[in-house]
Order: C-alpha cells, then sequence, then structure tokens
C-alpha cells in the first residue's frame, strides 16, 4: 500500500463522527477508465482513489473527486481564459481547485485561484501535494492549528 501512513493519519486525526468525512474507493473498472482517458495521469492519484477513495477529509479541509473535470464542466469557463489540457481532480471548499497540466509536466499539481483566474505550479507530486492537503507535517505530525 503507497497511501498507508496517510490512511492511519486520517484514522487517528479525523473527527470519525463528521459526516463530511466520507470516501469512496474506486473500482478497477473506473481506475481503468481513468487511465485510458488520460493515458499521462500520474499513478500516485491513481493509487490515492484506489487505497483511500474519492471525497472530503479532515472534517472539509480538502476534496478529491474520483474524475477530473474543467471548467467548462462547472460552467465557468467563460469567466476564465484557461487554456486546454488542464483537469482538476479536487476543491479546497474556497472556490481554488486543484489539477494536473497536462501540457506540460501531470506529473506535479497546479492550482487555479479564483480570485485571479491564475494557475500555480506547485511543483509537487499528487502524494506530496495531498499531504500538505491532509495538514501532515514534514515529521509526519499534525499541522492543525
Amino acid at each position: 500500500m503507497k497511501y498507508s501512513f496517510e490512511k492511519e493519519f486520517l484514522e487517528k486525526y479525523e473527527d470519525k463522527t463528521d459526516i463530511t468525512n466520507q470516501r469512496k474507493k474506486a473500482t478497477d473498472i473506473e481506475l481503468k477508465k481513468l487511465k485510458v482517458e488520460y493515458p499521462k495521469l500520474p499513478i500516485e492519484f491513481t493509487e490515492y482513489l484506489s487505497e483511500i477513495g474519492s471525497g472530503n477529509f479532515r472534517e472539509c479541509q480538502f476534496k478529491v473527486q474520483k474524475d477530473l473535470f474543467d471548467l467548462d464542466d462547472l460552467g465557468l469557463s467563460e469567466h476564465y481564459d484557461l487554456k486546454d489540457g488542464i483537469k482538476f481532480f479536487g476543491d479546497n471548499f474556497s472556490g481554488d481547485f486543484s489539477g494536473f497540466d497536462f501540457n506540460k509536466n501531470p506529473e506535479f499539481v497546479v492550482e487555479f485561484w479564483h480570485e485571479d483566474g491564475t494557475i500555480y505550479e506547485t511543483n509537487k507530486t499528487f502524494k506530496e501535494y495531498i499531504r500538505e492537503q491532509m495538514l501532515i507535517g514534514e515529521n509526519g505530525q499534525d499541522e492543525r492549528e
């Protein structure tokens, strides 16, 4: 298991009584479909969907979707001018999205900030990025204030 530490971390630090902390693991068929549609999709992402699943974590700290989406899918393409090839996998519940730029290097996560419509390169792999969103510190400690 590639995400055993993250699973244990969530088990330890998530509020088990909060119904927003629900995730659903992707099926083999769903993962195969994603891989066919997006051959450059980082394996860290599909492993995450397989082991932890799509949905919210840490009481709506962040949400990971099982399907990739773009601004067109959200009806926002008329408000922002983004180049093709950027697909999002999640959001921070503040109007900002995280995803992959398939025109550049999809191994690293990009962020879309709704305030100014800018794409920022994080220079982080999916696993590095998702650990940060889970509020996991460098030494595995809980970074929640």
